[in-house]
C-alpha cells in the first residue's frame, strides 16, 4: 500500500523532467552524473511467524460396559375352557312308502311288417325301326375290261335298292312281379314292468347335536426379557492441545534510496502553498511543499 504512492512519484517525476524547457535542458546537459538520490522511510507489511496453541479434538474407541436385556422364548403350559359340540347317534323307526316293480305278461297289438308280391303294369320304351328299301341312281365306274377296250371309257349310272333306316320310340305295357312292404296288425305278448307301492318300517339313523365344556391344555411360546451386561463400542471425541505456527502481517519502517525530483519552481512554493497544491497533486500528497 505504501509503494504504490512512490512509484507514482518516481514516474511523475520522469515525465516532468522531459517536459521542462529547452533552456534547462540546455543547463543541465553538460552535466552526466545521473539522478539525485535522497532517502526515504516507507512502512511496509512483513510477514511474521509466531507459534500458538490450540485446542483439538480426536476420535477414540472405548469399551464399555452397560446394563441391558436379551430375549429369550420359554414354552409355557396353558389351559381353557371351551365348549364341543358333539353328534350323538339316535336310532328311530320311520315307516316310508316303497315302490316295488313286478313283471307282468300283457297282450299288445304290434303293427308288423310284412312282404309281399304285387302284380304290376308299367309302360316301357321300346326302339321299333320302321325302315324301308329305296330305288336311288348310282354312278358306276367301268371295268378293267371296258378301260382295256375303250380307255377314254366314262362311268355310266345303275339304279341299286338302298336301305334308309327309321327308328321309332313306342311305350309298350309291360305286366312285373313287384315286392311290397306292408304293416299288419298282430296280437303278441309283452312283458311289462309295473311300480307297486307298500309301506314298510324303516330303521333310520340321525345325529342329536349336544354340547359340552372341555379343558383343553396347549403349550404357548413367551417371549421374555432377561438383564444382563453388554459390552459394546463407543467412539468417544478426546480434546488435545497442540503448538502450530501462525503467519501475520507486521508493519515496519524501512529506508529505503529513490531518485529526488524536484516538486516546484521556489519562488511558487515559499510564497504561495495554495498555488503549489493546485499545480501538483502530488506534491501535496508528499508534502514537499510544507
Amino acid at each position: 500500500m505504501v509503494r504504490h504512492p512512490i512509484r507514482l512519484a518516481v514516474l511523475l517525476g520522469a515525465l516532468t523532467a522531459v517536459a521542462v524547457s529547452p533552456a534547462r535542458a540546455a543547463e543541465e546537459a553538460p552535466k552526466a552524473t545521473g539522478p539525485a538520490m535522497k532517502t526515504i522511510k516507507v512502512t511496509e507489511c512483513v510477514e511474521e511467524k509466531y507459534p500458538v496453541k490450540r485446542t483439538c479434538y480426536r476420535v477414540e474407541c472405548r469399551q464399555e460396559t452397560v446394563d441391558g436385556f436379551r430375549c429369550e422364548t420359554v414354552c409355557e403350559p396353558r389351559e381353557h375352557v371351551c365348549t364341543v359340540t358333539k353328534r350323538i347317534p339316535v336310532t328311530t323307526t320311520e315307516t316310508r312308502k316303497v315302490c316295488c316293480y313286478q313283471t307282468t305278461c300283457e297282450d299288445k297289438v304290434v303293427m308288423k311288417k310284412c312282404y309281399e308280391y304285387h302284380q304290376v303294369t308299367c309302360n316301357v320304351k321300346k326302339c321299333v325301326s320302321k325302315g324301308h328299301w329305296e330305288c336311288k341312281e348310282v354312278c358306276k365306274d367301268p371295268c378293267f375290261l371296258e378301260k382295256l377296250c375303250n380307255p377314254c371309257a366314262c362311268g355310266h349310272t345303275v339304279t341299286k335298292k338302298c336301305w334308309v333306316s327309321c327308328p321309332v320310340y313306342v311305350d309298350c305295357p309291360v305286366t312285373k312281379c313287384q315286392k311290397v312292404c306292408v304293416e299288419k296288425p298282430t296280437v303278441c305278448k309283452v312283458n311289462v314292468c309295473k311300480p307297486v307301492y307298500h309301506e314298510e318300517k324303516v330303521q333310520v339313523c340321525s345325529y342329536r347335536c349336544v354340547e359340552e365344556k372341555v379343558v383343553q391344555k396347549y403349550t404357548v411360546a413367551v417371549t421374555k426379557k432377561v438383564p444382563c451386561k453388554i459390552t459394546h463400542t463407543v467412539r468417544v471425541c478426546v480434546p488435545y492441545e497442540e503448538t502450530v505456527t501462525c503467519t501475520r502481517m507486521v508493519q515496519r519502517t524501512v529506508e529505503k534510496q529513490v531518485p529526488a525530483t524536484e516538486c516546484c519552481p521556489t519562488t511558487c512554493c515559499s510564497p504561495c502553498r495554495s498555488c503549489c497544491r493546485s499545480r501538483c497533486g502530488l506534491c501535496h500528497r508528499q508534502n514537499c511543499c510544507n
